[in-house]
């Protein structure tokens, strides 16, 4: 029988790290269902967050994209700080569970700010203000669930063909849940341009309807799964230094720089999408490209799975990457008034290498971790998962900057509250092209080369296994759901160091 935590009932704790599975099919399962914030909650805002703003908020393009950069700007310090936070957190749930369950309470509310349906206010400042705070509220939530939650996947298991797998399984979940966003998004869209939904139906499926998807899971996890990888029994000091440990890791500069450009081109490609079979090829169904993507992208996860165990990751991380940056080529230049099923076909040869690209990302996360321990004595998953939560941040934005900066250059026409399809000029139409085609070439390009030199081989991760088991034993380190309270970090009245049980889990689970 499984015995499960939450932040109402202290859990028997896991035992200490072994080689071999350690986690029960069940909470394998959990842990990677809470991915579907990860992958949905960025495709929301990447598919249609841009289009809300200009079409049915009414700011114009280049302000659009400026008023979410200005919120990155709290990200910037918001994530590495949860970071810092979580490893420094000492209770009886572990260091991260906690702040998932708090961040998946606060999260449809959250949400409801953030697509409040404004367009009908006559100062455009208040306008703008408004969405300034909005998205501030929603990215320190995310912050709150996405930072524990990554670096929890690097401590569920201390396995690494166990931990892989399970790295696979959720973001499978991420991309079912990107894919199936983009889907759903896309058709609400399509419907409400048409005339067949309402703005309040509209508003109430992104916050009620996405705000429950959401967040349910990350309860789940909460609730079900465990922390494993040891840990110091109390938390290190705050520093500065601490903040900025993970880019002293040579690895994990590459990672991220691998990173930003995957995700970089997956919020321009989905962000454009909609202007792209809206004006430049009409077409062209969104809703369909986004299928296509989907069903490609599902149907490599099995094949990822498979090989993540025999092959060294930045391999399959860049070995599609010329094939579809081919493909973009084709669906970029793609005439008006053709046949389009070949756009669909090229669309799925895309996904293919873009899929890899953002799946393997989060298999090869743990690895840096590992490296960073090694190297620095201490695992500080934290620190790195908000680092690379940032970036994941600062590429939404960089994304809808940039695309909304390139609209308001080539004279794009916005329609207010997204009913009316306006002529485009034939520069808008270039633009949005070139947005698809340069931002693929110069990113996943990029992306080819800085994987061919990425340094942590499989071989090399084995190694690091093992060097990771004797230098725990050496610093005396415990089980995070066995560490003692840390009243500096999580002040919980009436508990006392060192008086939550230490049960033993039952072989097997």
């Amino acid at each position: 029988m499984s015995h499960a935590a939450s932040p109402a009932t202290p859990a028997p704790v896991p035992g200490p790290p072994a080689t071999g599975p350690q986690m029960t099919r069940t909470e394998r399962w959990v842990f990677a269902a809470g991915d579907v914030f990860g992958g949905g909650g960025v495709a929301t805002l990447s598919v249609l967050y841009l289009f809300y703003l200009t079409d049915i908020v009414g700011l114009p393009p280049g302000l659009a994209g400026t008023t979410v950069v200005v919120s990155k700007v709290w990200d910037a310090i918001n994530h590495p700080l949860m970071g810092v936070i979580t490893d420094r957190t000492r209770s009886r749930w572990g260091r991260r569970r906690p702040w998932i369950f708090a961040g998946a309470l606060l999260l449809p509310p959250a949400m409801a700010a953030l697509w409040a349906p404004i367009g009908d206010w006559s100062s455009q400042a208040t306008k703008t203000w408004f969405v300034v705070g909005a998205h501030l509220v929603w990215t320190t939530v995310a912050s709150v669930i996405a930072v524990p939650y990554g670096s929890m996947s690097t401590e569920v298991t201390t396995d690494p063909d166990e931990r892989s797998r399970v790295n696979v399984l959720r973001l499978g979940f991420a991309t079912f849940s990107a894919v199936g966003c983009t889907f759903v998004m896309n058709w609400l869209v399509n419907e409400f341009i048409a005339g067949q939904l309402s703005l309040t139906t509209l508003y109430l499926s992104l916050f009620l309807g996405f705000g429950t998807f959401f967040s349910v899971p990350l309860l789940l996890v909460a609730r079900f799964s465990h922390e494993r990888a040891p840990v110091a029994e109390r938390a290190g000091h705050f520093s500065v230094r601490v903040v900025v440990s993970p880019f002293r890791v040579p690895s994990f500069r590459r990672l991220t720089a691998m990173y930003l450009c995957a995700a970089v081109t997956m919020d321009i490609v989905t962000g454009v999408v909609i202007y792209y079979a809206r004006y430049a090829v009409p077409e062209v169904r969104s809703d369909v490209f986004a299928a296509v993507f989907a069903l490609v992208s599902i149907g490599l996860l099995p094949v990822l799975m498979r090989l993540v165990g025999r092959v060294n990751k930045n391999l399959l991380y860049a070995r599609m990457i010329p094939v579809s940056m081919l493909a973009m080529i084709g669906i970029a230049c793609w005439p008006t008034n053709r046949e389009v099923w070949p756009v669909y076909l090229l669309s799925g040869v895309f996904a293919i290498g873009l899929a890899a690209m953002l799946v393997t990302i989060w298999v090869m996360f743990p690895d840096v971790v590992d490296d960073g321990e090694l190297r620095q004595g201490a695992r500080n998953a934290g620190s790195f998962s908000g680092v690379m939560v940032l970036v994941r941040t600062l590429a939404s934005a960089l994304a809808t900057f940039a695309t909304g900066l390139v609209l308001e250059l080539t004279g794009y026409q916005h329609a207010q509250h997204g009913i009316e399809r306006l002529a485009q000029p034939e520069s808008a139409l270039w633009g949005i092209r070139l947005t698809m085609l340069v931002s693929v070439l110069v990113l996943m390009g990029t992306a080819w080369f800085v994987a061919r030199r990425y340094p942590l081989t499989r071989a090399r991760c084995l190694r690091m296994h093992d060097e990771l088991e004797v230098a725990r034993s050496q610093r005396h380190a415990t089980a995070p759901e066995q560490a003692p309270f840390d009243r500096q970090v999580w002040d919980e009245p009436g508990h006392r160091p060192g008086r939550h049980r230490r049960t033993t889990r039952r072989s097997g689970e």
